[in-house]
C-alpha cells in the first residue's frame, strides 16, 4: 500500500507560492542591479568629463578653455543631481527587494514546514 499525504495538495500549493515569491525576488533584484549599473555609468560620464577637462587644460588655448571647462563643470554639476537623483531610486529598489526576500524566506518557512509534517507521516 503506497504512502499518501492528506495534505498534499497544501504542499503543493506552498512550493507554488515558494516559487512565485522567488521570481517576485529575482526580478525585484534585476531592476536594482540595472539600477546600481546606470548609477556606475554616472559615475563614468564624470570621469570621462573630468578627463576631457584636463586635456582642454593642457591643449587649448586661454580663450578656447574658459567656456569649454565651463560646460565641463556645469555637467559634473548636472551628472552630481543625476546621482543623487539615482540613489534615491536605488534605495526605493532595495526596499522592494528586502520585502520580497522576506516574503520569500515566509513561504519557504511554511513549505519546510508542510515537509516535515509529510516526513513525519511518513
Amino acid at each position: 500500500m503506497a504512502f499518501v499525504f492528506r495534505l498534499q495538495k497544501v504542499l503543493e500549493h506552498r512550493r507554488r507560492l515558494e516559487d512565485d515569491a522567488k521570481r517576485a525576488y529575482m526580478d525585484a533584484q534585476s531592476k536594482t542591479a540595472l539600477a546600481i549599473r546606470d548609477l556606475d555609468g554616472l559615475y563614468r560620464a564624470i570621469d570621462d568629463a573630468r578627463l576631457r577637462g584636463h586635456q582642454l587644460q593642457t591643449g587649448a588655448s586661454d580663450r578656447q578653455m574658459a567656456p569649454s571647462l565651463q560646460n565641463v563643470d556645469h555637467f559634473i554639476n548636472g551628472q552630481k543631481i543625476r546621482i543623487e537623483r539615482q540613489r534615491a531610486v536605488i534605495r526605493d529598489l532595495k526596499s522592494v527587494e528586502e520585502h520580497f526576500q522576506e516574503a520569500l524566506i515566509g513561504a519557504a518557512r511554511e513549505r519546510k514546514t508542510m515537509e516535515k509534517l509529510r516526513e513525519r507521516h511518513l
